[in-house]
């Protein structure tokens, strides 16, 4: 079974890299790589280590799980020794993934922007209370095939009166499907 993104790319038609389809096609699997990690201003850092993400690095060790349960998928990030926990479904009626951080919920949108996935952020609600834009996070967020053929990925977050809350950017080896 697909992840969210991977049933949007199918019910899409989207034309995506090899490796972004293989793992967004794959029910479950364990990836291990490493990440380059920015963050904002002091505000920006206190609330994305409240989430779990981790303090700005250069070559972070990485590991990003991923799990059925109930009608999606659990996502484990690991960044050296922090690590964010997240689960991740499809809504067919509104064509988005929605990925939930404990009383936080964003839904998610995606489309091809050449040869790369770009991800982008619908709403977001605050335990069921849709927030407003000015406290809505922006994403440039980006799944792409490194030249190598590993998968790459450049995560990005800005709030609109904080600025730049969290951005990771990195590669990892998806093997190829069984």
């Amino acid at each position: 079974m697909s992840d969210a993104f991977g049933q949007i790319i199918a019910d899409k038609g989207l034309n995506v890299p090899a490796v972004v389809s293989r793992f967004h096609s794959a029910s479950s699997g364990r990836y291990h790589g490493r990440a380059r990690v920015e963050g904002g201003n002091f505000a920006a850092r206190f609330l994305t280590r409240l989430a779990g993400f981790p303090a700005p690095g250069e070559e972070v060790e990485f590991q990003i799980t991923t799990q059925p349960q109930g009608s999606g998928q659990l996502w484990s990030r690991q960044f050296g020794r922090s690590s964010t926990t997240s689960h991740l479904s499809y809504d067919r009626v509104r064509g988005c993934a929605v990925e939930r951080f404990g009383p936080l919920q964003i839904q998610l949108g995606v489309r091809m922007q050449g040869a790369v996935l770009a991800v982008d952020v619908l709403r977001v609600s605050l335990l069921g209370v849709p927030l407003p834009k000015w406290l809505t996070p922006k994403s440039a967020s980006r799944e792409f095939e490194t030249p190598s053929g590993a998968f790459g990925f450049d995560i990005s977050a800005t709030l609109p009166a904080i600025g730049l809350l969290i951005r990771y950017q990195g590669v990892f080896e998806v093997p190829p499907a069984r």
